[in-house]
C-alpha cells in the first residue's frame, strides 16, 4: 500500500508541475495555436448569407481621397443604402471627433433609423491612484444621439498576436460596456440588454468561418454610386469599415498560414470581417463555449492519474500508449471542437507524457520499499525477510485470521508483468494446491495485491540443505539417508499426481528444527495434461542437478528427478559436487560419457551398498535408474541395490550422446 501511496504522490506532483506550467504565457499561446491546428483540420464553413461588407478599399481611397473622408460621403452612402432596405447598417468607424458636416451625417443617420456607430474601448493602470481606469471613446454627441446605439470595436489580441475571443460586454464596477457586435444583434434580435447579458458569455473563442474573404465584400465607391446589383442590400446586415491596408486595420486569425482549397493563402483579415464573423456567431448562437475551469482541473488530473494506474512494468508498451492516448484524446477534443466545445489540448498531452515519466521514475529510481510490518490481503502481516532469490523473495508472515506464522513467498515487482515469470509462478501455485504431503511445503492462498503477486505457505522453521552441508561440510550417512527417503516419498507422491518436479537440488529441500525434511519450489515442474512452460530443446533447472536429458532439452520424466536427488545424496556424503565448474555444454557431454567418481573415493566411509545406489540413482542413461521412486525406496531400506547398475552393459557407442526417436 506505501508503495501505492509513492506512486501518487509522485503523480500528484507531476500534477501541480502540470498546473504551474499551464499558467505560464508560453503554454498558453500552445494551447491557442492547437485551436487554430482544429480550425486549419476542419476548414473553412458557410457563413451567414445575409451579412455583407462594404469595404473601405484601396480603389474607394484613390477615388475619394485620403481617409478620413468628408462626413457627408457616408451621409451620401447611407441614402443610398435607404432605397436598398437593410435590416441594419453598422459602422465600424470611428466617428470620435467634431467635424463641420457632423449635422449632416446626423440627419442621415436619424432618417435611417437603423445605424449602429462604434466607439474605442480604452482600458489602463493608474499608477498615482493605484486603479484601473476604463473610459470610452465615443462618437460625437450629435451622432450618438441620431443612432440607434454605439458599441466599443476593440479586438481582443493574443499573446502571439493573433485575434481568436471576443468580449462582447465589460463589467466596470456597476457601469456595463458592450461590443459594436453585441449592440448590433440587440437590435437584430429585438431583445434588451439585460437578457442577453444572462444568456450570452461575456467572452467566447471566436467560430471564424473562414479566412478573409469570406463574407461578401463591396467596394464603397462602387456601392456610392450604385454599381451593385438592386435588392443587393435588402434586408442584409450591412457593415461599413475598412479592408485596405493603408488603413492598418488588419489583424492574424486562426487561418492565417491556411490555404483555401481555392488556393488562397490566408494571412491577415480585416477587423471589420472580425466583427461580421462575431454578428455571424451571437446570430446564429454558434461560438465556442469554454468550459467550466474545474472540469478543465479534472480533465488534467485524469489524464496524468488515468494512466498513471494503467501503465504497467513494459517501458516500450507504456509509451506506445501515451501515444495512443494523446491520439485517442485528440480525436476526442476534435469531435468536441467540431459540436463547439474548446477542450484543452496541449495540458492534458502534456499529462500524458507526465504520467508515462512519472511510472518511469516509480519503476526505476524509487528504492524498493521495505515490506515488513504491511498488512497483504488485509490478514497476513509481513514480520521479516527470510531470503531473496532471482525471482519472488519469501517472508515470515502472522495470519491474523489463524493467528499462525507461514511463509509469503512474493514475486518481485518487476516480474509482476513478465508473462513467462508469471506463468512459472502461477504453475507453481497450480501445482502445489494439489499436492498434501508432509513432506511436501503446502501452499495455503495466493493472490495479487498492488504490485505484488504472492503466495502463502506453511511456514518451515528451519534451514535449507544447502546451508546445512556449508556448515557441516558433510552429512552423516544416516542422516543422508533419511534426507534421501523422505524426498523419495515426497517424489513418490508427486509421480502418482503426474507431477515431474525438474529442480531437485539442496537450495529446495528445507530441514526443520526437529528434522523433518520438506520439498519446496514447484515452479518449473511438468505436469501431465498440461502444456510444458519451455518448447523442446529449451533446458529448465540448474545444470549442476539436471539428468543428462535435462541438460539436452528432452521431455523428462520421474527418473530425471531421482538423477538430480542422486547428486544431492554425493553432495550430502561427499561435500561437493560432481563437475561443479563446468558449464551446461560440458555437463552434458561429462554426463553422457563419463560416470559419476566414485563417491568411495571421496568419502571412504560411505558403505559400499549406499555406493551403488547413487551409482544407479546417477546411471547415464533413464533406462539403468530406478525406474520409480518406489525402487529407490525399497534399495535404501535394504541398504543396497537389489539389482545394481551394470556398467559393463554400457557399449563404447554409448559413449556419444544417445539421442531418442521420441520427443
Amino acid at each position: 500500500m506505501r508503495r501505492i501511496l509513492i506512486k501518487f504522490g509522485l503523480l500528484f506532483g507531476f500534477f501541480i508541475l502540470l498546473l504551474i506550467l499551464s499558467n505560464l504565457n508560453f503554454f498558453k499561446v500552445w494551447e491557442k495555436q492547437t485551436v487554430d491546428l482544429r480550425f486549419h483540420l476542419r476548414g473553412e464553413i458557410n457563413p451567414y448569407k445575409d451579412i455583407v461588407i462594404i469595404g473601405i478599399d484601396d480603389d474607394s481611397i484613390l477615388e475619394l481621397g485620403n481617409w478620413p473622408w468628408r462626413r457627408d460621403i457616408h451621409a451620401k452612402l447611407i441614402d443610398v443604402l435607404r432605397k436598398e432596405k437593410p435590416k441594419i447598417i453598422v459602422f465600424d468607424v470611428l466617428f470620435d471627433t467634431a467635424t463641420p458636416f457632423d449635422a449632416i451625417l446626423a440627419e442621415k443617420i436619424k432618417s435611417a433609423g437603423n445605424v449602429v456607430l462604434s466607439g474605442y474601448l480604452q482600458t489602463y493602470f493608474d499608477k498615482r491612484l493605484k486603479i484601473n481606469v476604463v473610459s470610452l471613446r465615443e462618437p460625437v454627441e450629435i451622432l450618438k444621439n441620431s443612432a440607434l446605439g454605439s458599441g466599443y470595436s476593440n479586438l481582443y489580441i493574443d499573446e502571439d498576436n493573433k485575434v481568436r475571443r471576443v468580449r462582447i460586454y465589460e463589467n466596470s464596477g456597476s457601469v456595463k460596456y458592450y461590443s459594436l457586435a453585441l449592440v448590433a444583434y440587440k437590435f437584430i434580435s429585438k431583445k434588451d440588454f439585460s437578457s442577453l447579458t444572462l444568456t450570452l458569455p461575456s467572452d467566447f473563442y471566436i467560430n471564424f468561418r473562414g479566412g478573409e474573404g469570406t463574407y461578401r465584400v463591396y467596394s464603397y465607391v462602387n456601392v456610392l454610386r450604385g454599381n451593385f446589383p438592386k435588392n443587393t442590400f435588402r434586408d442584409k446586415i450591412v457593415l461599413v469599415g475598412a479592408v485596405s491596408p493603408a488603413l492598418k486595420d488588419l489583424f492574424l486569425h486562426p487561418f492565417s498560414g491556411f490555404s483555401s482549397k481555392l488556393g488562397i493563402n490566408y494571412s491577415y483579415m480585416p477587423g471589420v470581417e472580425i466583427h461580421a464573423n462575431i454578428i455571424d456567431n451571437l446570430f446564429m448562437r454558434d461560438f465556442f463555449t469554454n468550459i467550466f475551469p474545474p472540469f478543465v482541473l479534472i480533465i488534467n488530473f485524469l489524464s496524468i492519474f488515468l494512466p498513471g494506474v494503467l501503465f504497467g512494468r513494459r517501458i516500450i508498451l507504456n509509451l506506445f500508449l501515451t501515444f495512443l492516448f494523446i491520439f485517442l484524446y485528440f480525436m476526442f477534443s476534435y469531435q468536441a471542437f467540431i459540436n463547439r466545445v474548446l477542450l484543452p489540448l496541449v495540458s492534458p498531452s502534456v499529462g500524458f507524457v507526465f504520467s508515462f515519466l512519472g511510472n518511469l521514475i516509480y519503476l526505476n529510481f524509487i528504492p524498493k520499499e521495505r515490506l515488513e510490518g504491511t498488512v497483504i490481503k488485509r490478514r497476513y502481516k509481513v514480520l521479516k525477510r527470510l531470503g531473496s532469490g532471482g525471482m519472488a523473495s519469501v517472508y515470515l508472515a502472522l495470519d491474523k485470521k489463524t493467528n499462525k506464522e507461514v511463509a509469503i513467498k512474493i514475486l518481485h515487482p518487476q516480474y509482476a508483468s513478465d508473462k513467462e515469470v508469471l506463468e512459472r509462478f502461477y504453475r507453481e501455485i497450480e501445482t502445489c494446491k494439489n499436492l498434501d504431503h508432509p513432506y511436501i511445503v503446502k501452499v495455503l492462498d495466493h493472490g495479487k495485491e498492488d504490485d505484488y503477486v504472492f503466495m502463502v505457505m506453511e511456514f518451515v522453521n528451519g534451514k535449507d540443505l544447502k546451508k546445512i552441508i556449508e556448515e557441516k561440510k558433510r552429512i552423516p550417512i544416516n542422516m543422508a539417508v533419511e534426507i534421501v527417503k523422505k524426498v523419495a516419498e515426497a517424489l513418490s507422491y508427486a509421480n502418482s499426481k503426474n507431477i515431474v518436479h525438474r529442480d531437485i537440488k539442496p537450495q529446495n529441500i528445507m530441514i526443520t528444527t526437529d528434522g523433518k525434511v520438506k520439498l519446496m519450489d514447484f515452479g518449473i515442474a511438468r505436469v501431465g495434461g498440461l502444456a510444458t512452460l519451455t518448447q523442446t530443446g529449451m533446458f529448465m533447472g540448474t545444470p549442476q542437478y539436471a539428468s543428462p536429458e535435462q541438460l539436452e532439452g528432452k521431455k523428462v520424466d520421474i527418473r530425471s528427478d531421482i538423477f538430480s536427488l542422486g547428486i544431492v545424496f554425493y553432495e550430502m556424503l561427499t561435500g561437493i559436487l560432481p563437475y561443479s565448474d563446468e558449464d551446461t555444454i560440458s555437463l552434458m557431454l561429462k554426463r553422457y560419457q563419463e560416470d559419476l567418481p566414485d563417491v568411495r573415493a571421496i568419502n571412504p566411509e560411505v558403505p559400499e551398498g549406499i555406493a551403488k545406489i547413487i551409482e544407479k540413482m546417477t546411471a547415464r542413461f533413464p533406462e539403468f535408474r530406478y525406474q520409480t521412486p518406489e525402487e529407490l525406496l525399497e534399495d535404501l531400506k535394504r541398504g543396497y541395490p537389489l539389482y545394481p547398475y551394470d556398467k559393463k552393459s554400457i557399449t563404447s557407442s554409448d559413449t556419444i550422446i544417445k539421442r531418442d526417436n521420441k520427443d
